[in-house]
This record gives C-alpha cells, structure tokens and sequence, in this order.
C-alpha cells in the first residue's frame, strides 16, 4: 500500500511540472510579440564603479597609490607614482583580503589569496587593463591590490581599496 502511495504521489509531482512547460507566444500561428526581448541577465548593466587606495609597506619601503575603475565593458587598474624595494621578480596581484593588523599587532592581508595580473614594470605608473570576462570570472571580490616578491614569495606593500565593494560575478 505505501509503494502504491508513493508511486501515485510521484505521478502527480510529474504530471504537474509537465503541465508547467513554458510556451513562447511567438510560436504559435498568428501571433506576433507585442514588445521587445528583455535583455538577458548575462548583458552588464552596472554605472562604473571606482575604487581607490594608498600603499602602506610591508616587507619593504612601498609608496603610490591605486585606482581601479570598473565599467559594463572593462576593469583597468592604473598605478601611479609607485615606489618600491628591489626585487628579481615583482608583481601586481589582487586579493580578496585587506591589510589588517595581526593578533601580534604586525600588518598581515587577512588572505592568502592571491590572483596575478602581471609583472610590475618598475615605471612609477603602469596600466593593467582587464575585459569585463576576465573581472567577471575572478573568484572573489577583489579588496586590495598587492606588490608581491614571487621570487621571496614576500608582499612588499598592498593598498587596501575603498569603494563600493563589488563581486566580480555580480556584473
């Protein structure tokens, strides 16, 4: 009995999401849409969104500032007036963690995460330009921007981003 019970309730469950199948209007003879498709969810629809910091120093002597500015088609990150230690391979990662002070008081990123952009190129500025696929496909909010030693496997100096904080999957 409770077999024939179960059997019947799962052929009703199955007959009722059957019975709610969409049916595109359009399809159907004589009939014309009456507006327009909305857009589809993957299409951006965001204003621009800036975020901005300074860098403090960690492992050495770091200085400049940040922007990030993220719109419907890219993210770029501009560099300006970056001064840093010497070191045989620096480069620029984003990190979903900020800089924060440790138990001990010590200045720490509260993530070891890290995503490259790239080598830092020693100018004092430097433009990294990323498209909205590449922003989008980041794995989690970006909330700092860090000079790394990949060599040492040491972060010279992040800068904390201020802003909107923004999920890179939200756009």
């Amino acid at each position: 009995m409770e077999l024939f019970r179960l059997t019947l309730i799962a052929g009703f469950l199955v007959a009722g999401v059957a019975g709610c199948t969409y049916s595109d209007p359009s399809s159907e003879a004589g009939s014309t849409p009456t507006q327009p498709p909305a857009p589809s969810s993957s299409a951006p629809s965001t204003i621009p969104t800036t975020f901005e910091g300074k860098f403090q120093s960690q492992a050495a002597a770091t200085s400049g500032s940040v922007t990030v500015q993220v719109t419907d088609t890219s993210a770029v990150l501009q560099l300006k007036d970056i001064s840093t230690g010497q070191g045989d391979d620096l480069r620029l990662m984003l990190s979903p963690g900020t800089l924060s002070p440790n138990a001990s008081g010590e200045l720490g990123l509260t993530s070891q995460d890290l995503i490259e952009l790239g080598q830092l190129d020693g100018s004092g500025s430097q433009r990294v330009e990323m498209d909205i696929r590449q922003w989008s496909s980041l794995p989690s909010p970006v909330r700092s921007v860090v000079i790394y030693n990949y060599a040492d496997r040491t972060a010279y100096g992040t800068a904390n981003l201020i802003g909107q904080q923004v999920m890179p999957g939200d756009r």
